[in-house]
Formats: structure tokens, sequence, C-alpha cells
């Protein structure tokens, strides 16, 4: 074999190799979803490198009455508990078919924990029970967020309903945030 063509055949081999890592770094920030369904709800543990600080992270997780504007299918978020009492967040979604997963009307109890975990639980609306938890890893940008939750609907899932569905569902929510905390960051 020519020099020339094992060197030229190298440099290819190299520039397919930066490709590679080029593209896995830039899906390093994609959220990571699992979902479990079954007879006792659906559990869903999520987690996403967010290019912008805690704060910044903290202020949109917990900018109830503005969620709406930038999760997809939220129709209304706002907070319904008086200064002073324990937080009460009623959420109004267009869930279509997710709405045998997730409820269209519900109202959560918030428990904000210094600025790192944001703790939820269903009190009311159209779901058996709903709790989790929202987490920052790190401080300074990019952080890791972390979302996990468990559901039981009030009627059990239909045999079609898939986790791949839910999984889908789940992560357009979730990104979401993690893209509006990025524009945020800017």
């Amino acid at each position: 074999m020519d020099v020339t063509v094992f060197l030229a055949s190298l440099r290819q081999l190299a520039g397919l190799l930066a490709l590679c890592l080029l593209t896995t770094a830039t899906q390093a920030g994609q959220a990571r979803i699992k979902v479990d369904s079954g007879l006792l709800g659906v559990r869903v543990d999520a987690s996403e490198l967010v290019y912008a600080d805690a704060a910044t992270v903290w202020s949109t997780i917990t900018d109830y009455n503005r969620l709406a504007a930038f999760i997809p299918d939220l129709l209304s978020s706002r907070v319904i508990s008086a200064p002073g009492t324990p937080k009460r967040v009623e959420q109004v979604a267009d869930a279509g078919l997710f709405a045998f997963i997730m409820p269209d009307r519900v109202v959560l109890a918030m428990e904000e924990v210094s600025g790192r975990a944001l703790r939820f639980r269903a009190v009311g609306g159209k779901v058996a029970s709903m709790s989790g938890e929202w987490r920052i890893v790190g401080e300074r940008a990019p952080v890791t967020l972390h979302y996990r939750a468990h559901v039981l609907p009030l009627t059990p899932l239909p045999p079609l309903v898939s986790d791949y569905f839910i999984e889908s569902e789940v992560r357009a929510r979730f990104e979401a945030v993690g893209n509006e905390a990025e524009r945020r960051m800017r």
C-alpha cells in the first residue's frame, strides 16, 4: 500500500472517530428516562444534564404560575394556597391519551427543601395517588436534574399503553424544563 493512500485513509478514520465523539458529546445532555408500568401504577426515573446553574434550574421548577408557558400540554399551573400556608399547586393538562397515566387535573402539595429538592404529592384531582421529587445535583453549570415519580391512576392502564409511549410523553415534558432553564441562563 502506498504511504500517501495509507495516510489519507488514516486521516479519514481519525475524522470519523472525531465525528463519533462529537455526536456522543452532543447527546450527553439528552434526558435519560426509565419507565416501569404495571398493576402498581407507573414509576418514572429521569435525569438530564442541564447547562444552567442550580439557582436557575431551581427558579424554573418552582415557577409554578408559569410552568404552562413552557411545558407541553400543560394548560394551567397556579398556586392555590394562601401565603404562609403549605404550598398547594393546581395543574390542568390537555393530556389526551396520556390522561390514562397522568391526571388531567391534579392538586399537588409541594415541599421545597433548601433549593435542592422539590417533593410533591397529590392531595386532590383525578388520580388515585401521585408522589415524587425533583432534585438538583451540582452548583454551577452544568448541573444534573433528576425527577422521579410514582403515579397510580384511578383506573388500570389499558393493555396497549406501552412504556415507550409513556417514556416519550415524559421526555417531552422533562426536557422542556431543562430547555427553559438553559434559555433563562443565556
